[in-house]
């Protein structure tokens, strides 16, 4: 028997195809254990006006003192953490979909921002974080 490159590729696509169908069918199990996240990621939209950027992260069921907030003049980090819950005794799980663990964002922003006057609060699920922009500083050089 010759091997067969093209051969192989298309046994391993069918296989990827055959895993990828079974990831996303749903569960039928009558008992599934809670799920563990670590470093998930959470949805965010960033936008600006003409002396801000906005970040508004979504994080139902989050309570303000489950996130942090660390900003620098040009990057920003949230990160929460929701623990496990204690279940009462003779309790058990049916169907456990609610996640825990830690949740994390760190990305760069578009201008250098001035963190130390920065404010966050949270309204119905959603962190919403106000960075004023650092006003442009710089020097005309003239041409000699």
């Amino acid at each position: 028997m010759i091997w067969d490159p093209i051969e192989e590729i298309e046994r391993l696509h069918r296989r990827i195809h055959r895993l990828m169908r079974r990831f996303w069918e749903p569960v039928e199990e009558e008992l599934i254990e809670p799920v563990t996240a670590r470093f998930l990621h959470f949805p965010i939209d960033v936008s600006e006006t003409e002396d801000f950027i906005i970040i508004r992260a979504d994080l139902p069921g989050f309570d303000k003192s489950e996130i942090r907030i660390r900003a620098t003049e040009n990057a920003i980090e949230i990160e929460a953490e929701k623990k496990e819950k204690e279940i009462e005794k003779g309790e058990r799980f049916i169907r456990a979909e609610r996640r825990f663990g830690k949740f994390r964002r760190y990305f760069t922003l578009p201008c250098p921002v001035d963190y130390e006057n920065a404010k966050a609060e949270m309204k119905n699920g959603v962190l919403i974080i106000k960075l004023p922009k650092k006003e442009k500083k710089g020097k005309e050089i003239e041409i000699e």
